[in-house]
């Protein structure tokens, strides 16, 4: 029982984090899932197989996340298109248990494959999920090995299931009237416990903040790290149940139940100071909703953990800030600097194994000649 109640623990908040970009069922890819393929009650949940999603190298997997908006819509639209609100890329280096999550501004400007230059998002509605994923794949330089998309509908189902979240909201008032039915944001400034409704509400807002979506990526990582701690409460065991079948509801992913479990129980074993997120280096211009990004910056900021695992010893800098320093930096400025100081001590810990593993060797090498020897 321990062992599902690790697997669901996980479910759970990447089931949240699906709808902002992170969670998992399975389904082939471009397919729905159907009744036959559903866990309907916790009773059918056993132990599985643990299929690993990491082969024998250990090599970094990355995994796409999208949030699927599917509200109808007062304008013309086709009605089979599904808009792409949130995008963002999971990689996983499991040999030294270190996650990244790059979220990519649904509003960065790239030429997508058989079209002109449009906005990210609309590689979804325009091609489905393969079309996201080579737009993807192009754009950072890397190898997608699986993909997750979830709706919103399974934020508010989720977190009125978990009890609510306690968030602090900014003073904001705002009607959408292109929406069906009109989407109505009314919050006071100040410490609020939200409901499934309220939440959804309070992670589409935009507007408000100076850089708009870049500001509201940032509201979601922090939602997503409350939601991580409050899943790890015991209490969440008697919401199992509920949680599948939310879970069933609303996910399509192109991996097996095998693999989702191994994920899943290797998920729960990570410590939240493991999981960094970051947004796609990029840039706005005055008078343009646009974000417009640098592919060779792209590519580099998508391949750090390839870099650090493969250059330990490439330190550009030696990182070092008072604390005097960090406080006198912007909030971007000091989770950068603190990032780097994190990527030193990563690059520190890979070079002192390789140290140790290669006098381990030459002991090993040393007794077998002294042996011999004799």
């Amino acid at each position: 029982m321990k062992y599902i109640y690790r697997i669901f623990v996980f479910l759970t908040v990447i089931l949240l984090l699906g709808a902002l970009g992170l969670t998992f069922i399975f389904a082939p890819r471009g397919q729905k899932l159907t009744n036959e393929n559903k866990i309907n009650n916790k009773e059918e949940v056993q132990e599985p197989e643990k299929i690993s999603i990491f082969n024998e190298e250990e090599d970094i997997v990355n995994i796409l996340l999208i949030g699927i908006d599917s509200s109808d819509v007062t304008y013309e639209v086709d009605e089979n298109s599904k808009r792409a609100d949130t995008i963002m890329v999971l990689s996983i280096d499991p040999k030294y248990d270190r996650v990244r999550l790059i979220s990519i501004p649904r509003d960065t400007y790239y030429k997508i494959k058989g079209y002109d230059n449009y906005r990210m998002n609309a590689a979804y509605s325009r091609g489905g999920i393969d079309l996201q994923v080579s737009s993807v794949e192009d754009l950072l330089g890397i190898k997608i090995s699986h993909y997750v998309t979830v709706n919103y509908e399974a934020v508010e189902e989720l977190v009125d299931a978990i009890g609510g979240v306690e968030v602090y909201t900014p003073e904001y008032k705002y009607t959408d009237p292109s929406t069906v039915p009109p989407l109505e944001i009314d919050f006071e400034e100040g410490l609020h416990l939200l409901d499934g409704k309220e939440s959804v509400k309070y992670l589409r807002i935009r507007k408000i903040y100076k850089d708009q979506d870049l500001d509201r990526i940032k509201a979601q990582q922090d939602f997503i790290m409350k939601i991580f701690d409050k899943m790890k409460s015991p209490k969440m065991l008697l919401k199992l149940p509920k949680l599948v079948s939310i879970a069933n509801k609303h996910i399509e992913t192109d991996m097996n139940y095998g693999q989702l479990s191994y994920l899943a129980y290797y998920g729960v074993s990570l410590d939240k100071e493991n999981i960094d997120m970051k947004t796609l280096v990029g840039h706005m211009k005055k008078g343009s909703p646009l974000y417009y990004v640098d592919k060779k910056d792209a590519v580099y900021q998508a391949s750090e953990l390839e870099r650090l695992r493969n250059n330990p010893d490439d330190q550009e800098e030696v990182i070092y800030y008072t604390e005097e320093e960090l406080a006198n930096m912007t909030d971007a400025e000091r989770a950068e600097a603190e990032q780097k100081m994190r990527d030193r001590e990563l690059r520190e810990r890979i070079k002192e194994e390789g140290i140790q593993e290669n006098s381990s060797n030459e002991d090993s090498n040393s007794n077998r000649t002294s042996n011999n020897s004799n």
